[in-house]
């Protein structure tokens, strides 16, 4: 068997369907299937489970499996282990692979091996669920080459200086490889996780092509800044970020020097603003955004970074709270811009009720 699809599914009923459309379909157009869908069910509340047991026994390359409620980092990391594939294709539920997918990625890989050469990892663009026509992301990379151990270094970069690489979505994997990592064990994180597999992924290749195509369409948080807070994602972006640092002082050394150090204190400022506006503009109530918006801000992390600089590149709403934070009455203003949010929210409502 040629390809795995890994696919955590965690209260993503209304969403499976799409997921799995274009799986169907390419087995429908070719008559033969050489990949298998692994449904890595995580404790859902809603209809997940039972769904996920209904497209397996419908189709034979879907598999499903109840993992328990261990987070996506874990439900991923078991996934991999019960994949027969030889290459690892990763996705989310609640988004789409395209059609072509795997016929474009069998292809690149019979292309490369008649050139008597395995790449590690095959990285490929995406684009926006619904606007299906531009590309994501803008890669320095040159399409078809192939990048060895010893040109790594504009991955490094990225994976250092930005998140445009972090996703596990957008690459396909030897097996092989898949095998030989997991310096993760026993770590289990809802936030974070796809930066820690990925920057280990990129570490232990040997060789990575890039294929300048859109082979996945990802799906825009709906919640956007009412959505719910997730009291976990400090805590666990922090564990990540311990975790990271460790590959960039390796890169570091590996490489020509570069000024990792400056943009990765950037990108730990941008943490901590982005855990405080998911929280102050989240759904939950006003005093529960005032015990946890104490908690944030007592912690020894945002205590060393909150008030640096933030990354060029830094999001506008993120930019506006981070203002908020350098303030010298951070705790008061942050609480003020809850409390307006949260009667716009309520006006709206009203509204449309009317």
């Amino acid at each position: 068997m040629r390809f795995s699809i890994i696919i955590p599914v965690y209260n993503a009923e209304k969403y499976i369907d799409n997921a799995l459309r274009s799986f169907i379909e390419a087995a429908s157009k070719t008559g033969t299937v050489d990949f298998e869908v692994l449904l890595i069910e995580d404790g859902s509340s809603d209809g997940s489970y039972a769904k996920c047991d209904k497209y397996a026994e419908k189709y034979s390359f879907i598999k499903a499996f109840h993992v328990g409620k261990t987070g996506p980092f874990r439900a991923r990391r078991e996934g991999m282990k019960y994949a027969k594939g030889d290459w690892l294709i990763f996705a989310d539920s609640d988004d789409e692979l395209s059609v072509d997918a795997i016929p474009r990625l069998s292809k690149t890989i019979d292309e490369w091996y008649d050139k008597g050469i395995t790449p590690d990892i095959i990285v490929y663009n995406a684009a926006d669920f619904v606007d299906r026509k531009d590309k994501l992301f803008k890669f320095p990379f040159t399409e078809h080459k192939l990048y060895d151990s010893t040109e790594k270094r504009v991955f490094y970069d990225i994976m250092s200086s930005s998140d445009a690489l972090n996703a596990m979505w957008n690459k396909c994997v030897r097996r092989e490889l898949v095998l030989g990592t997991d310096s993760f064990d026993g770590i289990s994180l809802n936030h974070g996780e796809d930066l820690l597999q990925t920057a280990e992924f990129i570490d232990k290749a040997e060789s990575i092509v890039y294929l300048d195509e859109c082979l996945y369409y990802y799906r825009q948080n709906s919640n956007g800044l009412t959505g719910n807070y997730h009291k976990e994602f400090m805590p666990d972006q922090i564990t990540a970020w311990g975790f990271f640092d460790k590959y960039v002082s390796k890169w570091s050394r590996e490489a020509v020097p570069n000024d990792y150090e400056d943009i990765l204190r950037r990108r730990k400022t941008l943490t901590c603003a982005i855990g405080v506006k998911s929280l102050i503009y989240s759904g939950i109530k006003l005093g529960d955004k005032k015990t946890f918006l104490k908690a944030i801000m007592e912690l020894p992390f945002y205590a060393e970074y909150a008030k640096k600089e933030l990354p060029k590149w830094a999001p506008e709403e993120d930019a506006f709270v981070h203002e908020l934070m350098l303030s010298g009455n951070a705790y008061s203003l942050l609480i003020k811009s809850a409390i307006k949010h949260d009667i716009k929210v309520c006006i709206k409502r009203l509204l449309k009720r009317v």
